[in-house]
């Protein structure tokens, strides 16, 4: 059978169901992985699904496909990819595999890996897929167990609050698998909870489960009006990724609510704080005038993980909304508990959550826009970009093409997950954001003149 290698990507594997990704390729999937597991000793995997329509039957196919390379499974079933997480950090193997299509299309499904506590790529994988050789005595076998109510225990015993009763959340689960825990978690910290979308769907039937997108908010925004609610917390697919609203119903975008984070935690500890290409060049004023080491990353979960490890950091975070928290937790991306630690730091504030936020430097500048292109093409025409592009000023080249301006900067760089090219653009003002928004969409014009610059 011949798997497509556009859905091995950079840090996880991700494609449509079940054109892409059926029961039949996800075995060969697993044999893959297993022999990935072998060669680092590992002999057990803990693997989890999120609440996809096509979970169930691609996380049978897969569990089969591991037990007849060998490899023991702990299946704990429905979960986020934080839990997944959890259990693979708690295992003595510190592996896990979740099959999970994040905040992908409802059609969509993949898989994300750590194998001996290091995240592995969609690529790897990818170069084991023809590999038919592995050492296999036995058959796997497999258990099931549920790792919920010990993940609930630990958060609430990190988290300290006083009084929590006296903070009204709003939770926006968006019929995503954080239905499963966030409510359960936040009702056991002792908060008031108001739920919306609670209930796992994989039709996705009120909005898409992205808080990346200010269109898949609405809801929130309006219960935590309605209810005259302290904050609000979206959550996407499988629950690795938090969006917030504060109490007058703005969203935050994460690299904002990265300021908040990195200064309560240098307020305790000094080290570095990890930060991917498409964060506002605030984040990074505002780590180093409160003591740490800013460090920029590229775009990925992967990139992120491996960048804390290699410098020991205190707080990693994407412009996506992924939050590694590394001072007192596990290092993992973890919307629950990013939501929580918030929630920490408003109840022992004595001002609003907005109030918080007006305190930290602002500037002018887009959420994630995107231009729909191909799989095939999209790291071409950046590549292109890159090597053509007549712009002057600070070029960085992590990923994409990052150009920093005396008064803001611009960034195009192609999605990992998607068949789209990623740009953001922020600024001392408005104006001078359009205008260098209007730099980069002329350059890509001239130097792709067959690309439909449509941004959404």
């Amino acid at each position: 059978m011949n798997i497509e290698r556009s859905i091995f990507r950079e840090y996880d594997i991700r494609g449509t169901y079940p054109e892409q990704i059926n029961e039949s390729s996800i075995k060969l999937i697993a044999h893959a992985i297993a022999i990935r597991c072998k060669k680092d000793g590992v002999n057990t995997l803990v693997v989890g699904r999120d609440g996809r329509l096509s979970g169930p039957s691609l996380l049978d196919a897969f569990c089969s496909g591991l037990l007849e390379s060998g490899i023991n499974v702990n299946n704990i079933g429905l979960v986020t990819s934080p839990l997944l997480y959890y259990a693979a950090k708690k295992s003595i193997s510190k592996s896990g595999v979740m099959i999970t299509g994040s905040h992908n299309p409802k059609n969509y499904n993949g898989i994300k890996m750590v194998i001996n506590d290091n995240p592995i790529s969609g690529t790897e994988i990818y170069s084991l897929i023809s590999n038919k050789d592995i050492d296999q005595v036995k058959n796997g076998e497999i258990e099931y167990s549920d790792i919920k109510s010990e993940y609930i225990d630990e958060v609430c015993k990190n988290i300290f609050i006083k009084k929590p009763e006296s903070l009204k959340i709003v939770l926006d689960c968006g019929n995503g698998s954080a239905g499963c825990i966030a409510p359960d978690l936040f009702k056991k910290l002792g908060f008031n909870v108001i739920e919306l979308f609670s209930e796992v769907d994989g039709n996705f039937p009120n909005h898409h489960p992205d808080p990346g997108k200010i269109e898949n908010l609405q809801d929130l925004i309006q219960k935590v009006s309605e209810h005259n609610a302290d904050i609000g917390f979206a959550f996407d697919g499988d629950g690795d990724r938090v969006g917030l609203v504060t109490n007058n119903g703005d969203l935050i975008f994460p690299d904002k609510l990265m300021m908040l984070f990195s200064k309560d935690i240098l307020s305790m500890k000094k080290g570095s704080i990890v930060f991917d290409v498409k964060c506002s060049n605030q984040l990074g004023s505002v780590i180093q005038e409160n003591g740490g080491h800013a460090i920029m990353s590229p775009t990925g979960h992967f990139h992120i993980k491996k960048s804390i490890k290699e410098n020991d950091s205190l707080l990693g975070g994407e412009m996506s909304g992924h939050i590694f928290f590394n001072d007192k937790w596990y290092g993992f991306d973890d919307g629950h508990y990013a939501a929580a630690r918030a929630t920490e730091i408003l109840a022992r504030s004595d001002k609003s959550i907005s109030e918080l936020f007006e305190e930290f430097p602002s500037s002018s500048s887009t959420p994630e826009l995107n231009i729909s292109v191909t799989d095939k093409t999209k790291f071409t025409i950046i590549n292109k970009f890159a090597d053509e592009c007549d712009l002057e000023g600070e070029k960085i080249t992590i990923d994409g093409l990052r150009i920093n301006f005396k008064n803001g900067w611009g960034l195009i760089r192609a999605s990992n997950t998607t068949p789209k090219l990623v740009l953001r653009f922020e600024a001392d003002s408005i104006d001078e954001m359009n205008n260098i928004k209007g730099l980069f969409l002329s350059e890509l014009s001239r130097i792709c003149p067959d690309i439909d610059i449509n941004l959404d």
